[in-house]
């Protein structure tokens, strides 16, 4: 007896995405490689400053080598991946991650652990994330196919956002019991059970295309003018590379500006960054049926323009009603929801017009405009901060946020209700 459902029309009709295998070994293996990130993310840090003395400036240092592979190898690791097996890679770096981070406390135990353990050890996460990251959304298309990206893409969002949400406090309470390096283990864990996930997908990856083995440089310029040159992943990465600088100046200038303007605690300050994730979480399970109502397009300008009065609430906040802390919060809430859902309306358009020879260094080519723009915005925030104040940065993140909808408005994107099925050119 078949276990699938029949349309009125006799045609089978596939169960729901978390019903299959497939994807939901996928979705359990993301949210539990998830649960890695955040907690080595939360960890690091504490043990570098509690455990080896360290300063801001190591501290900085740490968090630049944890995005560094990002930007240094993006482009080179998408042009390699087109050529590997997606799921080997991601296995092979979920069992780096979990021996690189078990390295340490097992060095802390026999009394070795250094601050360049630590350096060596969040440079190689990030080289393997970089890897984890690239593989796995190149791979997702291989399951999950035509318009049923969107809603996968937001259903590991929800998953990712979830940890982002319980993990630090699962950190917490660990380390009230155990020694910083020691609560490590549980990211080494969470890889590990995500690799064994990974490698019980019970589908059969497609092999990798002969065509991609051309010369390895050639394939990287051709993923750049791919991405730079097509009209519809154009606006695509500009209107997230302006969602990204504005971004980085929130994050250069809301700390500062609810501490010392607002006045607002660093306990409840830190309480309130909780806000964010759920709203992260809001906006994608809101983002699907969002999506199908106003469709792609309209669902990425009402996220963007709808930004400006969500962020305007901070400058705002002094001279509105209830405590600035409530605004605050309102606003973090909305901005982290209105980010998520703009992310999965676009979602699914790279996997269906870049071909799947192709897919890895098209990926690489539009994260490395996307990313490459924060540690640049993260600076030019900084400065206008120090020059004019943090109010102006303030609302200068609102109008770049709302300015994100200019190249959607201006590309044939802005009418599409759904993906245009002639576009697909992996059908």
């Amino acid at each position: 007896m078949s276990l699938h459902a029949v349309s009125d029309e006799g045609v089978p009709v596939e169960p729901g995405l978390l019903r299959r295998p497939a994807f939901r070994r996928l979705w359990f293996s993301g949210a539990l490689e998830s649960v890695g990130d955040e907690a080595s993310r939360t960890l690091v840090p504490v043990i570098a400053v509690s455990m080896l003395g360290a300063g801001a400036f190591d501290v900085g240092v740490i968090n630049a080598l944890g995005l560094s592979a990002f930007l240094i190898i993006g482009l080179p690791v998408g042009v390699w991946v087109d050529r590997m097996r997606k799921r080997r890679v991601m296995i092979a770096a979920d069992l780096c991650r979990a021996i690189t981070i078990a390295s340490l406390p097992v060095a802390y135990l026999c009394g070795f652990l250094t601050m360049w353990h630590v350096f060596a050890a969040v440079t190689l996460v990030s080289i393997a994330d970089v890897f984890f990251t690239t593989a796995h959304s190149t791979y997702l298309p291989s399951i999950v196919t035509g318009d049923e990206l969107d809603e996968a893409n937001a259903r590991l969002q929800s998953a990712q956002t979830t940890v982002t949400v319980g993990t630090p406090a699962l950190s917490g309470a660990l380390l009230r019991l155990v020694a910083a390096p020691l609560a490590l283990f549980t990211a080494s864990v969470s890889y590990l059970v995500s690799a064994l996930l990974i490698g019980r997908i019970p589908h059969r990856e497609p092999p990798p295309s002969n065509g991609s083995r051309q010369d390895f440089w050639a394939s990287a310029r051709l993923g750049i003018s791919f991405t730079v040159r097509h009209p519809h992943l154009r606006p695509l990465f500009l209107s997230s590379m302006m969602t990204n600088t504005a971004a980085m100046f929130g994050n250069t200038a809301s700390a500062v500006y609810a501490l010392s303007v607002l006045e607002i605690g660093p306990g409840l300050y830190a309480a309130l960054g909780t806000f964010s994730a759920l709203g992260g979480l809001a906006g994608s399970l809101t983002a699907v049926p969002v999506l199908r109502r106003l469709g792609i397009g309209r669902t990425k300008i009402f996220a963007c323009l709808i930004s400006l009065p969500v962020i305007g609430l901070l400058p705002l906040a002094p001279v509105l009603p209830l405590h600035p802390a409530v605004w605050f919060a309102l606003s973090g809430f909305g901005w982290a929801g209105l980010i998520v859902m703009s992310t999965v309306a676009g979602s699914g358009i790279t996997p269906r017009v870049a071909p799947s020879a192709m897919l890895g260094s098209v990926t690489a080519s539009n994260r490395l405009f996307v990313l490459g723009i924060m540690p640049i915005a993260s600076l030019a925030g900084g400065a206008l901060a120090a020059w004019v104040g943090v109010v102006p940065v303030l609302w200068a993140w609102a109008a770049i946020a709302a300015a994100a909808s200019l190249p959607i408005c201006f590309s044939p994107l802005r009418t599409w209700k759904r993906f245009p099925d002639e576009l697909d050119v992996n059908r």
